[in-house]
């Protein structure tokens, strides 16, 4: 059994040990290398990661082949081009190992599967759908209606973690504002701080 998985399941829903054990035998053990790709886009997403450890790093390039980064994943978080594995189409995005990043994977098929059989799965993975809608909602909110200081600040307190475990030039594009601006606003932040 996979206690990492099995206790994030559990935050949402009532899990007995048969149940854990049967989720826990469909999920595969995998290792990437940083810098390894998980998935690129053109293809099909034909897997959930469910984070391990390490960190996760999902974008897409603009009409320009400029990269975007659009999401991270890290300790106890599930990542997969959501489009491309509900609808079996293309993805859109990359995703790639920032670090040596361990996961448990779930194949698509495998999934379907579970969702049939376990209710508890079926509703863990809407309600992890409906959180997935909220921040993607909140983040398009963000870099429409906020500052650049204001995003900051934002993902500061969402996910603190982010700032010590992704470059900086990730953070920006994630943050739709330039490296130097990042720089700057860090810095303004910090000399007011100290005052």
């Amino acid at each position: 059994m996979t206690p990492e998985l099995i206790s994030t399941l559990r935050k949402d829903v009532q899990l007995d040990d048969a149940e854990a054990a049967y989720i826990s035998s469909f999920f595969k053990k995998r290792t990437f290398k940083r810098g390894a790709i998980l998935l690129n886009a053109g293809e099909q997403a034909s897997e959930v990661f469910f984070v391990l450890n390490g960190a996760l790093h999902q974008f897409y390039l603009d009409e320009s082949g400029i990269e975007k980064s659009c999401n991270f994943a890290f300790e106890n978080e599930f990542i997969t081009d959501l489009e491309s594995f509900s609808k079996q189409n293309a993805a859109t995005s990359h995703i790639k190992a920032l670090t040596e990043t361990s996961v448990l994977s779930l194949t698509c098929k495998d999934m379907g599967m579970l969702l049939r059989e376990l209710p508890a799965v079926a509703l863990f993975f809407r309600i992890l759908v409906e959180r997935i809608a909220a921040e993607s909602m909140e983040r398009t909110k963000s870099l429409l209606a906020y500052t650049p200081q204001k995003r900051f600040l934002m993902l500061a307190e969402a996910r603190p973690d982010i700032f010590l475990r992704v470059p900086q030039r990730y953070i920006a594009q994630y943050l739709g504002i330039a490296p130097e601006s990042l720089s700057r606003i860090r810095k303004r932040l910090f000399v007011e701080a100290k005052s």
